[in-house]
């Protein structure tokens, strides 16, 4: 590994990186993961995202690719620390991240890069700790829209470009922009809006001003259960990727115009997705549960120059965002300090890794969520409580202690439920000691008009 990493530093020299963060995007909101069951007999026909598609039939497309918990913070604390939950300890938005866990970005800076963040919501505030290690981290969250605490994504670019623009150095570019706008309320700008919804619908979702929360409330309550309002609600979703889709476009055309995409490596990925219509009781929403739709996330790789990195590839076997930040260390000529990285699967040449469970027990993922926070334990680790689940070898076991039901095999082979369950449990074993949110009276009026402080969610 040591002559390896030489010779990738050698080869390679200090490219950039440029890390995008999609958030509240789940895979299927990308036309390259297929057409997403939510809708299906909706819309669909046209591409919703052509210009990451093309980046993903160019680079790496991770085609299994999971967030670990489906919360802003705490996964994007799995994305800079290279830790699961149980690792990092951020149980949700709210918490901050340990001072003494080391980041990607301190990393980076510590090896000469020129480290900047521009973030889309409050969320990611530099008060959270996630911002340790960069020089510049701009998290001014002015209106989306009538909405405060969250930024559009086209000013969320114009501040990259900005932010790219005021350097004073050539150092190398570490440079992390996220975007907000997949969240509720689901209010691209239009024809992005509009776009996937059936031409016949004439119902309030069709409304700029309506609220899918609002919706959401009226199917678990009983008070509606019209499929067309709930397929207008989807479609308003994947407008959101299709505006996002334009705006990372205008990003990576304003970087290739600056020569940062000379030599570099680019990463879109999403940290959690969202629940639609396929689950009602948690429909338009994200943290309670661990299914697909809030944790399978899409993970694109696209490296310019010589970065030493896979050419139109699909990546089947599984991994989760806990690799991340380690084969990024690789990619980049490091020798990887932040975790497992999964470099065999991106680099050139034959993959040699094998997948398969039993017999091949490879990166096993563990999976939480993180609400409802009413519920949470108050004398051990708060999620302990909500569903979690164990990913290995295509086998899937998922338990729910909230519900009073038994795990169970959700995806493989049932006669693996007596290997895994025990595998699940003992990560729970793992789990730190109960966390206490510490958060300013800003903090907390920016979480609840997120709406990330409701003790009630569905």
């Amino acid at each position: 590994m040591g002559v390896l990493l030489t010779l990738l530093a050698a080869f390679a020299g200090s490219p950039h990186l440029v890390v995008v963060s999609l958030d509240t995007t789940r895979a299927d909101a990308l036309s390259c993961y297929g057409t997403p069951q939510p809708m299906v007999d909706a819309r669909p026909a046209e591409p919703r995202t052509p210009f990451l598609d093309g980046l993903a039939a160019e680079g790496v497309r991770f085609a299994r690719f999971f967030a670990q918990t489906p919360t802003t913070l705490s996964s994007h604390a799995t994305l800079f620390t290279g830790r699961g939950p149980h690792g990092h300890g951020v149980v949700r938005n709210g918490f901050p991240l340990d001072p003494g866990i080391p980041t990607l970005a301190e990393r980076l800076a510590g090896q000469g890069y020129d480290t900047r963040g521009v973030v889309g919501a409050a969320a990611l505030e530099g008060d959270t700790g996630i911002q340790r290690g960069f020089a510049l981290w701009d998290d001014a969250s002015p209106t989306l829209r009538g909405l405060m605490y969250q930024a559009p994504a086209d000013e969320v670019v114009g501040r990259a470009l900005s932010a790219v623009d005021a350097r004073a150095s050539d150092r190398p570019l570490f440079l992390f922009v996220h975007f907000f706008d997949a969240h509720s309320p689901y209010e691209p700008p239009e024809p992005f809006r509009s776009r996937f919804l059936d031409p016949g619908y004439t119902g309030p979702w069709r409304d700029p001003e309506s609220r899918p929360r609002q919706v959401a409330q009226g199917l678990v309550q009983g008070r509606s259960h019209a499929p067309e309002h709930a397929k207008a609600i989807n479609g308003r979703y994947y407008g959101e990727a299709a505006w996002l889709d334009v705006q990372v476009e205008r990003l990576v055309d304003g970087l290739r115009a600056r020569g940062i995409l000379d030599d570099a490596l680019l990463v879109v990925v999403g940290d959690h997705g969202e629940v639609l219509s396929e689950r009602p009781e948690f429909g338009w929403s994200h943290g309670n549960d661990v299914s697909d739709g809030v944790l399978h996330v899409p993970l694109i790789l696209k490296a310019y120059g010589d970065v030493p990195l896979a050419r139109s590839t699909v990546v089947e076997r599984q991994a989760a965002m806990e690799h991340l930040a380690p084969t990024l260390e690789v990619a980049l000529g490091l020798e990887p300090t932040l975790g497992q990285p999964v470099w065999d699967l991106v680099r050139p040449g034959p993959v040699l890794d094998v997948e398969g469970w039993p017999e091949h027990p490879t990166r096993t993922i563990f999976q939480e969520a993180t609400k409802p926070r009413g519920q949470e334990s108050q004398d051990a680790w708060n999620n302990l409580p909500f569903e979690r689940a164990v990913r290995a070898g295509g086998h899937v076991v998922r338990a729910f202690p909230l519900r009073g039901r038994a795990p169970e095999v959700i995806e493989g082979d049932p006669a693996l439920l007596a290997v895994l369950q025990p595998m699940l449990e003992r990560w729970d074993a793992t789990a730190p000691p109960h966390q206490d949110a510490e958060m300013a009276d800003h903090q907390r009026r920016a979480l609840e008009a997120l709406g990330y402080l409701s003790d009630d969610d569905p």
